[in-house]
């Protein structure tokens, strides 16, 4: 029973109607980076190598096809866009240990791998979801000197308190589908991928793109999604050292990315600035593709003029603390 419906996820996954036709895709470039303790990295890339680079890192469960409507034109048009799955997802490798998910040097060297492998020039990093925790990763480990602007996405990367808790019947939805998340069966996984997908927008993406998402969120193994989830962090304590400018996009639906918390961050970094959407959830790049690209190019380019940087290094880390459950 459970492989006919991991069969038609699948098939539902790469229906016409969600992948392009040859003649319209993208010219995207795939190759495998060997990232932090030689895990391997599916790593894509679309524009010209010698535009300035954005870097794209995704949300727990997905990989780099989130970023579908970020890896073509316009936006490649005047940027290299780089994207990769994480470890432990989609094409990546998934490696057993414990540590290789819970220790944050890993996650700041799978980064550091492919800025070096693909001779990326100080570029933009944006972080979605679990995405920005990694984005934080590398600035504990990295600093900021090797980059020239940060976009934060679904999450504040831990540099803010968590959330207020849920409302009762959502904090009871999400903690059946933890539950299921870390079952080992994998029929109560896809359940839970199921669930998980919706969840991902407030505004209805259609059949084939949920589909497509829950296919891509059972490539997570379950013990590497514990170990994820497990990790402790806590971030306030980078935000004196770092001297690049800040986007902070804020999904008013996405339980995620309170607004207030977006202001307050804000008003702690050497310059930032908050975007709202008011009709979106947890997937702003998705959920309006049009206006995150333009936000997103003009972000690029203030980023990268030269008057706007003042690399920063990181403090000594502070006491961590647990993992809010919202970071999805």
């Amino acid at each position: 029973m459970f492989q006919r419906i991991l069969a038609t996820l699948l098939l539902a996954a790469l229906a016409p109607a969600v992948v392009p036709s040859a003649a319209a895709a993208p010219a995207l470039q795939y190759q495998t980076v060997l990232g932090a303790g030689d895990v391997p990295l599916n790593v894509v890339a679309a524009g010209d190598p010698s535009k300035p680079a954005i870097l794209l890192i995704h949300g727990i469960g997905q990989s780099h096809l989130s970023f579908e409507n970020q890896l073509q034109a316009p936006l490649t048009d005047e940027f290299y866009v780089v994207s990769f799955d994480l470890r432990g997802h989609g094409n990546s490798g998934k490696p057993w240990g414990a540590n290789d998910y819970r220790d944050s040097v890993n996650w700041a060297g799978d980064v550091a791998k492919i800025i070096q492998t693909l001779k990326l020039d100080r570029p933009v990093l944006l972080g979605w979801s679990y995405g920005t925790l990694v984005v934080a990763d590398y600035v504990r480990h990295y600093g900021t000197a090797g980059i020239r602007g940060i976009e934060l996405v679904g999450a504040y990367g831990g540099f803010t308190p968590p959330p207020p808790p849920a409302p009762p019947a959502i904090a009871e939805m999400m903690g059946r589908t933890r539950a299921l998340q870390m079952s080992s069966s994998p029929a109560d996984n896809a359940a839970a991928a199921r669930g998980g997908a919706r969840m991902l927008t407030a505004r209805d993406m259609g059949e084939d793109w949920y589909n497509r998402a829950t296919a891509i969120s059972m490539m997570l193994p379950m013990y590497a999604r514990k170990q994820m989830f497990d990790r402790k962090l806590a971030n306030a304590d980078l935000i004196p050292g770092i001297g690049v400018p800040v986007l902070l996009n804020v999904g008013v639906k996405d339980l995620s990315t309170p607004e207030a918390a977006a202001r307050d961050l804000a008003a702690k970094l050497k310059s930032a600035r908050v975007s709202v959407y008011a009709d979106a959830g947890h997937s702003p790049f998705s959920e309006d593709p049009d206006r995150f690209n333009r936000e997103l190019a003009e972000f690029a380019r203030a980023a990268m003029a030269p008057a706007a940087v003042t690399p920063g290094k990181p403090k000594p880390a502070k006491p961590a603390k647990p993992l809010p459950a919202a970071v999805l």
